[in-house]
C-alpha cells in the first residue's frame, strides 16, 4: 500500500469516526420524536375517553335529580292520600 492511500484510508476512517456522533444523535432524536408522537396520540385518545366518561357521568347525575324530585312528589302524594284515608275512616 503506498503512502496516498494510507493517508486516504486514516481520513476516511477518522471522518467516518467524526460522523458517528451526529448520526447517531440524529438517530435518538429520530427515536424520541416517534415516541412524543406515540404519546401524544395516546394522550388524545384518554382524553376523548375521560370526556366521554364526563358525559356519562353528567346524564347521570341529570337522572339521578329527576328520580329523586319525582320521588319526593310520590312520597307527598302517598301521604296526602294517608291523611285523607285517615280522615275518612
Amino acid at each position: 500500500m503506498d503512502m496516498v492511500a494510507l493517508i486516504m484510508e486514516t481520513d476516511f476512517t477518522t471522518l467516518i469516526s467524526f460522523l458517528a456522533a451526529p448520526l447517531a444523535a440524529g438517530a435518538a432524536y429520530g427515536g424520541v420524536k416517534v415516541g412524543m408522537n406515540g404519546m401524544r396520540r395516546s394522550i388524545m385518545q384518554i382524553e376523548r375517553l375521560v370526556s366521554r366518561l364526563d358525559e356519562k357521568v353528567d346524564n347521570h347525575g341529570e337522572r339521578l335529580a329527576a328520580t329523586e324530585v319525582e320521588t319526593d312528589n310520590i312520597k307527598e302524594r302517598l301521604a296526602d292520600a294517608a291523611n285523607r284515608c285517615s280522615i275518612i275512616g
